[in-house]
């Protein structure tokens, strides 16, 4: 498993799609986004190319990225980011038919580590919640320390993992953005992570990446802990599982405190190299 993982980083890098200074925009309106520009960083586009197989493209293009958010001509999802350069923020501008604007981004180590790493013990316990688990005091501020400090098997810290995430719908209905964030059906090895061992989760357990939204000048980090299937995969299995995020105030009312979205994707590959 670890040579695979080794495959798979190598693979990773050259999917990337540098961005630097470049904007891509187009002025036309889709169904219900009019344009979108993509700043910083990198991402990466996956399409369905055959009925049920989703591939990354090689190279992304604004053109890619439109099929998937604006036109909906095809399925996939773009991904924001990448955990190889976790500190390297994309940011995707959305502006809606009736000219509202949105910002979507990776979050950054400074994200989780902010206000006395709020967002990782927010994400912890909500993931926790999420399976019928309430860590105690002490078992949070362990697994806090090993979301954000030690590196797993990969060799890299768990943050990472929630850090890309990969969009395959975005809507703006009654002021309300929803986000639909493609991942895994069975997160189940991940959350075992995220609980630094202490518990187990159960066996089809469910948790989404993180993505930062920002409208009307309101930051929220959005997470969720419930998918339903895509209908495609990429040969590896990965992104079989969408996340349709709550809204903030039903987060509210479940008290998962954060405005989230969480962990998600990164391939069965990710998951199978983090047990191996």
């Amino acid at each position: 498993m670890k040579l695979k993982y080794l495959v798979t980083l190598f693979t990773s890098i050259a999917l990337l799609t540098p961005l630097g200074a470049q904007a891509f925009a187009v002025p036309t309106c889709g169904p219900t986004i009019c344009d979108i520009t993509i700043t910083g960083g990198s991402y990466q586009v996956y399409k369905e190319t055959t009925q049920g197989i989703l591939e990354p493209v090689i190279p992304s293009t604004y053109t890619d990225v439109k099929d998937i958010l604006m036109d909906n001509s095809v399925r996939g999802n773009v991904e924001l980011g990448s955990f190889l350069a976790p500190n390297d923020q994309t940011t995707m501008t959305v502006t809606f038919a009736g000219g509202s604007t949105a910002t979507f981004s990776n979050p950054l180590e400074i994200d989780w580590r902010a206000n006395g790493e709020a967002l990782a013990r927010n994400y912890i316990t909500a993931a926790g919640n999420s399976v019928g688990i309430t860590l105690s005091s002490g078992e949070l501020d362990t697994a806090t320390d090993y979301f954000l400090n030690r590196p797993t098997a990969l060799g890299i810290e768990a943050w990472r993992l929630a850090s890309d995430p990969n969009i395959a719908t975005i809507n703006l209905v009654d002021g309300q953005i929803k986000v639909g964030l493609d991942g895994l059906l069975n997160a189940s090895n991940f959350l075992n992570i995220l609980f630094a061992g202490q518990v187990t989760a159960p066996i089809n357990a469910q948790a989404s990446e993180v993505v930062k939204v920002t409208l009307n000048g309101n930051s929220q980090y959005r997470y969720g802990f419930s998918a339903t299937p895509t209908g495609y995969a990429t040969l590896d299995g990965s992104y079989n599982g969408q996340y349709q995020i709550p809204e903030p105030t039903t987060l509210l009312l479940l008290g998962f405190g954060f405005i989230g979205l969480g962990y998600m994707h990164r391939h069965n590959k990710r998951e199978q190299a983090i047990v191996a």
